[in-house]
């Protein structure tokens, strides 16, 4: 039986030839499979989705454009830019991020000015970023032009990022200077000089073409131009009284304004500031406003010359067409001092943002990069951006040194809600001469110190966690 046994199991205890092959070949197949598994790249970071949302329209423009290349550095990511200008509740960035949070459209980057954060019912809503500040080792504090950063900070908190520097320049039409041999304006100018350019240009201009010296928004203007008078108003919180109203500097600084106008006849002035269009075809001699519309038209004039309006995220959009004359910028003319005022933009984190980490990496590239195109221009936050010849080369015009100089002299526009800013109503009466100047401000205190004196609404109370 045993050796029965053994016949029916020939060479027991040794491989059969079948049994090698099958091994061989099993040994084969995973030998290929490891190496395969070698040589596969490794799978790549996995997709993100982030919102960045914003509310002013020259920002948004720009984001647009700005977050193409960022898209280009890191494919993994896609940015989309939500712009909901007009939909902010009394400048209340808190009732957007709220309402907007655990929806698609829940941002996970906050585009918003230094106004935005001191007007914000809850504060909370954005992330401290000094954790991200501490670990990015080449981050540098310093580098940003002084009190911007501070500006975005609240109860020690940093809760956003300055990015984009917008101050109030004056342009002026190199041509009309040129036709009339007037020299063009300096950066160390006066407010005589203004009125003696202005003037002249109209003079000369005669009865061939008419021109006049100056348009601009009066509304705009008068916190810019009441500064060069030495007047500095604060923030409403720091000054619910709204005394700078009754400053006499201010007073004054309003009567020249209004003159330019009624005794210097260089300003005219309307309802609904229909005589800018003058600057844009070519009659106004100077305008003064913000340094985002360098060179751009108002919309009226690009339907009309038929450019599209809809640029999108994925491709640089067609660059409006500019003005049809050569021009300049200088600052704003002195005074008693020389100054100027800016707004700022930053980015920040929602405490509900789904890619924190992803969002801070898109706010250290808007900061720390240039835009391919100038529309919708801006000095950087950072003075080395600010000083590089990359900026310079953005901004070919003359004078260009202006736009970084009215931000080392300047003041951040003061932060008040937006039924406390300066109305066409309020000025009217005074820029027709119905109305004295000093009551026009007068008025203006009255109508604004009850609405900047309602105490601000408290944040929530947090929910207790665990």
């Amino acid at each position: 039986m045993i050796r029965g046994d053994a016949e029916k199991r020939p060479n027991s205890g040794r491989p059969t030839l079948l049994s090698t092959r099958f091994r061989a070949a099993a040994f084969s197949l995973l030998l290929v499979v490891i190496v395969v598994a070698c040589e596969a790249p490794p799978a790549g970071p996995a997709p993100i989705n982030l919102v960045i949302w914003v509310d002013t329209p020259a920002i948004g423009a720009s984001l647009q454009q700005r977050v193409v290349p960022f898209m280009r550095d890191n494919p993994n990511i896609t940015v989309k830019v939500f712009d909901q200008f007009g939909k902010i509740r009394n400048g209340d960035v808190s009732t957007a991020i709220e309402a907007l949070t655990n929806t698609d459209l829940s941002p996970d980057v906050v585009a918003l000015t230094n106004q935005d954060i001191q007007l914000m019912s809850n504060p909370t809503d954005l992330i401290d970023l000094h954790p991200y500040i501490f670990q990015q080792t080449d981050f540098q504090p310093d580098d940003f032009f002084p009190t911007t950063m501070e500006s975005f900070q609240y109860r020690g908190k940093q809760l956003a990022i300055p990015s984009e520097i917008v101050p109030y320049v004056v342009f002026y039409n190199a041509d009309l200077f040129n036709s009339a041999k007037v020299q063009t304006p300096g950066l160390g100018w006066t407010t005589s000089d203004f009125v003696a350019d202005g003037r002249l240009i109209e003079a000369k201009a005669g009865k061939k073409q008419s021109v006049v010296g100056f348009v601009t928004d009066p509304t705009q203007a008068l916190v810019p131009f009441a500064e060069q008078f030495g007047v500095v108003p604060q923030d409403g919180a720091d000054d619910p009284d709204a005394r700078w109203l009754d400053d006499q500097r201010t007073a004054e600084a309003l009567q020249w304004f209004v003159d330019l106008g009624l005794t210097q006849h260089m300003m005219p002035t309307e309802q609904g500031n229909r005589s800018l269009g003058l600057w844009f075809v070519g009659r106004a001699a100077m305008t003064a406003t913000f340094m985002d519309q360098r060179n751009l038209l108002p919309p009226y004039l690009q339907r009309e010359l038929g450019v599209s309006l809809t640029p999108t995220a994925t491709a640089s959009p067609t660059p409006p067409p500019g003005w049809r004359f050569k021009w300049g910028v200088t600052m704003m003319p002195r005074a008693e001092t020389q100054t100027s005022v800016y707004y700022m933009s930053g980015y920040g984190i929602p405490q509900a943002s789904r890619n924190p980490d992803a969002s801070w990496l898109l706010i250290n590239y808007l900061t720390r990069h240039l835009p391919e195109q100038p529309e919708h221009a801006y000095v950087p936050s950072r003075e080395s951006l600010a000083r590089s010849k990359d900026f310079e080369a953005l901004y070919p015009e003359d004078g260009h040194e202006a736009y970084v100089r009215s931000v080392e002299v300047g003041h951040p526009i003061p932060v008040w809600p937006p039924a406390a800013q300066p109305n066409y109503d309020d000025l009217s009466g005074a820029l027709s001469g119905s109305v004295h100047p000093e009551n026009a401000l007068h008025a203006l205190r009255d109508r604004v110190q009850p609405i900047l004196q309602v105490p601000p609404t408290p944040a929530p109370t947090p929910p207790l966690s665990g």
